[in-house]
């Protein structure tokens, strides 16, 4: 499914939640980005999926859009008509979990929707969800998603969730509370936990914990994948993945890896080395 190349200059809705990585993260022109996806998925070897759960990572499209690609790829044939982001924060501060006050998010080749019901019944579960928009215009994480969002789903509406520096309980309520909320919805629903993986000056060191992360998803182990991610900076959404194998959602779901790799060809000098994985849960 291409994506035209106008498609930005399409009127927005107001209230819209605008690009701030665009010609830093990913190309700034709606026609080089559109290429650039169709680049990355439009390849030999890389069938369309229907997992209803993917594991992306959130790097630039220079450091991780080929691992991201094979995440979306393996859920680019679920029919999904709303799309859950689950994402860390990296300049947030204060802990919490927060949905947006705006009403839609753009990126240069798209403009999704905000799932405003979904947002307002959320809201109502927990004490500790609250709205604002200042995580949200901070982070670029969801915004990495929504690249490809807009290749595989441009009709879909979204809900964007930022877990900031959120505890197990916290997180459990989260995804206890969307299960609730999405009720009938549940079933056309994907969800993306978007994550980096293992952070460390040498790159043998960073794929050997990375992998560790991706084999500990694949055996379904939670609590062990949990005690991993507590070496910070690493895994920055670790723990929301390892709370997602922990909920009912996963349930009857099955994990598999769909690729690993680290930022070591493309990193400077001096530059600590990221490891990327995708994963995709099938039924």
């Amino acid at each position: 499914m291409s994506v035209s190349p106008d498609v930005s200059s399409r009127e927005e809705p107001r209230h819209t939640r605008a690009s701030i990585v665009a010609g830093i993260f990913y190309p700034a022109s709606a026609r080089e980005l559109s290429e650039s996806i169709s680049s990355l998925m439009d390849v030999p070897g890389l069938p369309a999926g229907q997992c209803q759960a993917i594991v992306s990572p959130h790097g630039s499209l220079q450091y991780s859009g080929a691992i991201a690609a094979r995440a979306w790829a393996a859920a680019s044939g679920f029919a999904a008509e709303t799309i859950v982001i689950v994402s860390p924060s990296h300049r947030c501060f204060e802990p919490g979990i927060f949905l947006p006050e705006v009403r839609a998010f753009s990126v240069p080749t798209g403009v999704f929707k905000v799932d405003l019901a979904l947002v307002k019944q959320l809201m109502h579960c927990s004490t500790s969800v609250s709205l604002s928009d200042i995580p949200h215009f901070e982070e670029h994480s969801i915004e990495m998603q929504l690249l490809f969002a807009a290749k595989c789903f441009p009709k879909a509406s979204i809900l964007p969730i930022i877990a900031a520096s959120s505890d197990s309980q916290e997180l459990d309520s989260l995804f206890t509370n969307l299960q609730f909320v999405l009720g009938d919805k549940l079933a056309s629903t994907l969800f993306v936990l978007t994550t980096n993986l293992a952070v460390d000056e040498d790159p043998i060191a960073c794929r050997e914990r990375s992998a560790a992360f991706v084999d500990l998803i694949e055996k379904g182990e939670a609590r062990a994948l949990g005690a991993l991610c507590d070496a910070r900076p690493s895994f920055c959404g670790g723990q929301i993945v390892a709370a997602f194998l922990r909920s009912t959602l996963s349930y009857g779901m099955r994990p598999k890896s769909l690729g690993l790799i680290d930022s070591s060809p493309v990193a400077e000098r001096g530059e600590p080395i990221v490891g990327y994985a995708a994963i995709g849960f099938s039924r």
